[in-house]
């Protein structure tokens, strides 16, 4: 039988064939592949699980071992030696350091088998509202660029890691005024994390670096399975209490924390807190950028835009904001002065007709001004629930743009505010207790640009010599802080968002 001669049709169609059948055979392959990682995914998460649940509850087991041998043999044993309760100790800590570095090594493998797709997944961690001001530019940035899906989630916090857990309402409901769409996170630590890594976050960022305010599933150790990006929540003006040298001002409480080594971008206010960060060696000095600080531009947006709480039935009234620190100075240390003024605050606020007072304390002070031991007649709640009652004054929590806006001076003995306040370029008076942490320059630079004053007379003397037209002496010392508090000229925000994106890419190609 002669043989058929193939022709380009009958060609083209066993080349279709065979491509048709590579593909398949790749399609297969990779499936399987997929499978597999998948599997493998779901198994680390389940390993996490485990490990995070034995963690936990090894301290009760070995407490309770030791109790029972106690009550087997309380007549046969002598009590506990010291030595004897150092080496368990050793081994609790030699136990509890081999959990920690299979966490570790399950959370980077965890990090690289994840899914890739298009859009970079970004979870935002919120646990205060006052401080969300830090965040939210960066929020509505990836909102609306396609390369990013963010995600926010709502938690409970500690304040100061010093308190019960609670507070998940209030950023609830924050959340939900601002439009923000959020899931609520008021469950057990071990469930937060399993929820938190359920959504599969390429990016986490948390708002502050301590782990003590949040709860144990979301510290540092825990979450490292995303890359960490830090935005500080305030601007850090404080110098390193134990230095002996004037160019030691790095304070390891502000730029060195685990949360700091362990993240994978850090974005920095200023120049001087580039330096700061770079200072202590313990990271990568290229994650450090520049990004100037989107805080700053958010409360920048509320210029214009003014909201004053106090009704003014009589036509406009000079209105002031005090802002009281939490750390009152009652243990020759610390920030806040409250305990000192309060008193003569409410009979000022009393006989100043003519004046409106808005009380805006740190988020911190009502915790600790009730617990200090030195606010009596009446307590803190009683103080609050006077001023409030007075007709030409009112308290204010939460965010605080349009309140700087509509103000025409501030009272403070804190911190962020002696930064933040200059934006608006008005009349920032500071109450020195004179036994609080050092500056930093930075700090110095903020300090130079305010009225700085020693004793409640002086500080309500200055507040009149304002409220009856004089002019602001300080305008060059201003200028300057204002000089190194942006840095960039583009937005914060489009800069943090452009170093994500360009990090992330540049590794999955």
């Amino acid at each position: 039988m002669p043989e058929i001669e193939p022709t380009p049709q009958t060609i083209a169609l066993s080349d279709l064939a065979a491509q048709v059948s590579s593909v398949r055979a790749e399609l297969g392959t990779l499936n399987e592949r997929i499978e597999v990682q998948g599997a493998i995914q779901l198994e680390i998460a389940k390993l996490l699980q485990s490990f995070h649940m034995q963690h936990r509850a090894l301290p009760e087991q070995i407490t309770e071992i030791v109790r029972a041998g106690l009550e087997t043999h309380a007549k046969d044993l002598a009590p506990l030696t010291n030595d004897a309760v150092s080496k368990l100790e050793a081994r609790f800590n030699q136990i509890n350091a081999q959990f920690h570095t299979l966490k570790q090594v399950s959370n980077l493998t965890l990090r690289e088998l994840r899914p890739r797709t298009d859009k970079i997944r970004c979870v935002f961690i919120v646990q205060s509202i006052p401080m969300w001001d830090a965040l939210v530019d960066v929020y509505w940035a990836m909102v609306a660029d396609d390369r990013f899906h963010p995600m926010v989630v709502s938690i409970n916090h500690s304040h100061l890691g010093r308190a019960e857990f609670a507070g998940e309402e209030d950023v609830h409901k924050g959340l939900t005024e601002q439009g923000i769409a959020h899931l609520r996170m008021n469950v057990s630590p071990i469930e937060a994390l399993d929820i938190l890594r359920s959504l599969t976050p390429d990016i986490v960022f948390r708002q502050q670096q301590w782990d003590g305010p949040v709860p144990p599933g979301l510290r540092t150790p825990e979450i490292t399975f995303a890359r960490i990006c830090v935005v500080p929540y305030g601007m850090g003006v404080l110098a390193n209490p134990n230095a002996t040298d004037a160019s030691d001002e790095a304070y390891d409480n502000n730029y060195d924390q685990t949360y700091h080594r362990m993240a994978w971008r850090v974005f920095c206010e200023t120049e001087i807190t580039r330096s700061y960060y770079r200072s202590f060696s313990h990271s990568d000095p290229d994650k450090f950028i520049l990004s100037g600080y989107s805080k700053l531009d958010k409360l920048l947006e509320s210029k214009g835009k003014g909201v004053w709480p106090i009704a003014e039935p009589n036509g406009r009234s000079f209105r002031i904001i005090w802002a009281p620190h939490h750390s009152l100075a009652i243990h020759g240390a610390g920030f806040g002065v409250f305990h000192k003024i309060y008193k003569q605050m409410l009979e000022w606020a009393r006989r100043a007709k003519d004046i409106q007072f808005v009380y805006k304390p740190h988020p911190a002070l009502s915790f600790s001004a009730p617990r200090s031991g030195v606010i009596t007649n009446p307590d803190y709640a009683g103080f609050l629930q006077t001023w409030a009652a007075l007709p030409n004054c009112a308290v204010c929590e939460g965010s605080y743009g349009e309140l700087f806006d509509a103000s025409d001076m501030m009272l403070t003995d804190g911190v962020s505010f002696l930064t933040e306040y200059h934006l608006f370029k008005k009349p920032l008076v500071f109450i020195d207790s004179g036994v609080h942490a050092r500056f930093n320059e930075l700090g110095r630079l903020a300090e130079r640009a305010a009225h700085r004053v020693e004793t409640f007379e002086d500080m309500r003397k200055a507040a009149l010599g304002y409220k009856d037209g004089k002019a602001w002496p300080l305008e060059q010392e201003r200028q300057d802080l204002l000089d190194i508090l942006m840095p960039r000229q583009e937005p914060a925000a489009r800069i943090i968002l452009d170093s994500i994106a360009d990090g992330i890419y540049s590794s999955r190609s």
